[in-house]
């Protein structure tokens, strides 16, 4: 599938049917079906179910980005009104500034960056426009309309699938205790622009790159990694001024396993001497971990569980004695907004805290899924 996507003319595969049922179901995990599209789409040798269904996915998500443009245009318009100001990261700024045609991008959610100051007036904003608050936990808090919480379609995109405003006030990451926060960075390099034809914040590209790196980085070390994050870094890669300088703003920890991905699978983007110089900054156990990832391992394609959040963030520590302690607090008595990640429910509810009773059936779901 990355193949595909870089070269002029893919060759025939020659597959039987049920490889290509598992190629679409490899475009979902990795949401990269509208790219396919406009790439493989006319190929003489596609599967004609395959190249209906991909010619579908790229129409219904053209549909289902319309809504979310429109819905940003909403917003970024509702907070200069009220001089709050917001920061759209991620699909939100990379399908209307970076992809040659925005249908080609899928998003699951708006990701809107503000000072944690601004919160509560951003919230009635967006209760103004008629969204509502659902789950609340570390990273984000989430908003939804009301009439938007079904799942129309579970086969691929919909417009109407469930299209939620994620709204940060902090740009951080958390690998199981160790944790990397670039919201100094974000705010202090952005600038203030237009986007969609209205006023926003944006980040300077340098540090959007810096972003998705750390955010693919986080992903692949969850087992949720996507081809589609691959994507956007190769899209946006050769914009970099001065990568090296970028790179060296934060622990080479949060980027390597993102870059020694993009190396595996896309043309050499960057100098060789760039990322040799973050390889020998890591531990020889680190490095190899990063550089056996791939795009079943590291997704979730992988018939094998990730393993448990505690050993993962062993490993991403590598034995820091901070680290460790907040990698042992978060595994074994997580704040209340880290437990919405398991219970969103229970996070809606007015007893939140009822999820504490249940961290012993979390754990032994997760040694049982291990073994």
């Amino acid at each position: 599938m990355a193949r595909w996507l870089i070269e002029p003319q893919p060759p025939a595969p020659n597959w039987p049917i049920d490889a290509w049922e598992r190629f679409r179901y490899a475009c979902l995990v990795h949401g990269v079906a509208p790219l396919l599209h406009r790439k493989i789409g006319e190929m003489p040798w596609l599967e004609a179910r395959t190249r209906d269904w991909l010619a579908a996915q790229y129409t219904l998500n053209g549909q289902r980005q319309l809504k979310f443009r429109a819905e940003l245009q909403a917003i970024l318009e509702a907070f200069a009104g009220h001089d709050v100001e917001v920061m759209p990261l991620k699909g939100a700024i990379l399908s209307a500034c970076i992809y040659p045609d925005y249908a080609l991008r899928r998003m699951a959610d708006l990701d809107l960056l503000i000072h944690a100051c601004d919160f509560e007036r951003s919230s009635r904003l967006l209760t103004g426009l008629g969204y509502e608050q659902d789950v609340v936990h570390w990273k984000h808090t989430e908003f939804i309309k009301p009439g938007n919480r079904r799942v129309m379609s579970t086969g691929g995109e919909h417009p109407d699938n469930p299209r939620r405003v994620e709204l940060h006030c902090y740009c951080r990451e958390s690998f199981g205790g160790p944790t990397i926060d670039l919201t100094g960075l974000l705010w202090s390099t952005a600038q203030r622009e237009n986007l969609l034809d209205r006023p926003a914040t944006l980040p300077r590209l340098e540090m959007l790159w810096l972003h998705l790196l750390v955010h693919a980085t986080y992903h692949l070390w969850q087992g949720k990694g996507q081809l589609i994050n691959l994507v956007d870094l190769w899209l946006l890669t050769p914009k970099i001024a001065a990568p090296g300088e970028v790179l060296a703003q934060i622990d080479v920890r949060y980027t390597y396993p993102a870059l020694a991905l993009l190396k595996r699978y896309f043309p050499p983007l960057l100098d060789e001497a760039i990322t040799q110089a973050r390889a020998c900054r890591l531990s020889n156990r680190f490095r190899a971990w990063a550089e056996s990832l791939d795009l079943v391992n590291g997704s979730y394609l992988n018939p094998k569980p990730p393993g448990l959040y505690f050993g993962k963030a062993l490993r991403f520590s590598e034995g820091r004695p901070n680290e460790v302690l907040q990698a042992a607090r978060f595994s074994l008595l997580p704040h209340p907004e880290e437990l919405a990640l398991d219970h969103p429910q229970l996070a809606r509810s007015p007893f939140p805290w009822l999820a504490y009773f249940l961290l012993p059936l979390d754990w032994a779901k997760r040694l049982l899924k291990r073994a």
